[in-house]
């Protein structure tokens, strides 16, 4: 397998230069150059590669300051649900078009197991069916969006990487992400909520991929938003004295203390991610797959994404190759039998999920077959929300934390890759200038090392 990297080319290309200025390639002197019985230099225990925090601690960090900074939104969702329940009960709708992304689609829609269904799903291009009376949450920015708002529509934009805004550095959103009409949404909307995720999108900021951040975090931000809007807004139309702030709080709080639970894991994802490494510097594939809940295998190949997964011929590898299930039940048929099959063809397979369900543990769970098994801490059917008249819970915390995991398994793993020598290719978003070209440029590399 060829195993040229960018670095390798780069250090070719000064050693051409050198050579041409009549100095030739240089040499490492005594003092720098490798002891013969160990390969290590007397500099090893300074080197950082050009960091000092692990790539999965720094995800979980900045994941952990989105739901902070989302703490300070809670009064205006409290206002917002609010209103949004005098718009039901008026005879109104209440809309969401918040989903921009990829596994946000999955996540938010409204028949999604533990979705109260309060909430009537909208395609970016639908604004005109939205009547007078009727509210929206929306990342959407655009003539349509300041139409209907015009009409009588109330119009909460909610933030997001994707879509342009004035809250980043003029000239960072590439044109086809940015809104042609010159809008910003302070002008098309009654109101902005903030998600808190990123402009850049990613959380890691890999010495060695200086372009942009890595590995994606608006599902974060956006799906606690949306379960701690829904959350509320449930409760306010089941009692009409309910508190103007409350199970959006209790929401939050039950999320962020999971993720602070998902320090647990530190040890072995360290582990995994090494064994991982081994394996795809040898010619093994990365895949991904989340049947019962698409959502999470269609959070890879994104913005801040690395680009090797679900790529290439798995059968070339078999033995090689590494399998990645992210579920929501602790042992959904479908995903068993993909993780035994692809077990027993010698691959290395990695399971996050629940430990249980309601209360019930089934034998054969997918993080027990996994040969790496990670607890998504989220053993609920519904959700974590329980509110007067409904006979199951609602809100679920298993999508973030699930794609929380798998985030801090990828960011660990490109760790682990680059301290071997092997950088791999992450993708640049393409809301973001120049994203297009980076991807184009750097495709050759990707077809050249294979991650």
């Amino acid at each position: 397998m060829d195993q040229t990297t960018r670095r390798d080319l780069l250090r070719a290309g000064a050693t051409l230069v050198a050579a041409s200025a009549g100095q030739g390639a240089l040499q490492p002197t005594a003092s720098q150059a490798a002891t013969p019985e160990t390969g290590a230099s007397k500099w090893d225990h300074e080197y950082t590669f050009g960091h000092t925090i692990l790539f999965m601690e720094q995800y979980h960090q900045g994941t952990m300051e989105i739901l902070g900074r989302l703490a300070g939104e809670v009064e205006l969702i409290g206002e917002l649900t609010s209103r949004a329940a005098s718009v039901i009960g008026n005879g109104g709708t209440v809309w969401t078009s918040m989903n921009s992304g990829h596994m946000p689609h999955h996540e938010q829609k409204e028949t999604r197991r533990g979705s109260p269904g309060i909430m009537k799903d909208h395609n970016p291009d639908e604004f005109a069916k939205l009547k007078k009376g009727d509210l929206v949450f929306t990342n959407h920015c655009n003539r349509d969006v300041l139409a209907a708002r015009e009409r009588g529509v109330y119009v909460v934009c909610v933030t997001v990487n994707y879509v342009d805004n004035e809250f980043r550095p003029e000239g960072f959103t590439d044109t086809s992400h940015s809104n042609p009409d010159g809008l910003k949404l302070k002008d098309v909307s009654n109101v902005i909520l903030h998600s808190h995720v990123p402009y850049q999108q990613g959380l890691v900021y890999a010495p060695e991929i200086p372009e942009f951040a890595i590995c994606p975090s608006s599902q974060t931000g956006l799906g606690a938003v949306h379960w701690m809007l829904n959350a509320e807004l449930a409760n306010k139309l089941a009692n009409k004295d309910a508190k103007p702030i409350d199970k959006s709080a209790e929401y939050l709080r039950i999320l962020t203390s999971r993720v602070e639970q998902v320090r647990q894991h530190v040890d072995q994802i360290r582990e995994t991610a090494v064994a991982m490494a081994r394996r795809i510097r040898a010619g093994g594939r990365w895949f991904a797959r989340s049947i019962e809940h698409p959502g999470f295998e269609s959070e890879f190949n994104v913005a801040s994404g690395v680009a090797m997964i679900n790529r290439g011929d798995w059968n070339a590898t078999k033995e090689k190759n590494v399998m990645l299930v992210t579920a929501i039940s602790p042992a959904h048929g479908p995903e068993m039998k993909l993780a035994l099959e692809k077990q027993v063809e010698g691959a290395y397979v990695i399971g996050i999920g629940p430990d249980s369900v309601d209360g019930v543990q089934p034998a054969g769970r997918l993080i027990d077959v996994a040969d790496a098994g990670f607890d998504s801490f989220s053993p609920e059917s519904g959700g974590v929300i329980n509110v007067e008249g409904r006979d199951e819970s609602i809100c679920p915390t298993s999508g973030v934390v699930g794609n929380i995991i798998q985030q801090m398994i990828t960011a660990q793993w490109c760790d682990e890759m680059v301290r071997r020598g092997s950088v791999p290719h992450f993708l640049m978003g393409h809301f973001q200038e120049g994203g297009f070209e980076y991807n184009a440029a750097m495709q050759m590399f990707l077809n050249r090392q294979g991650f």
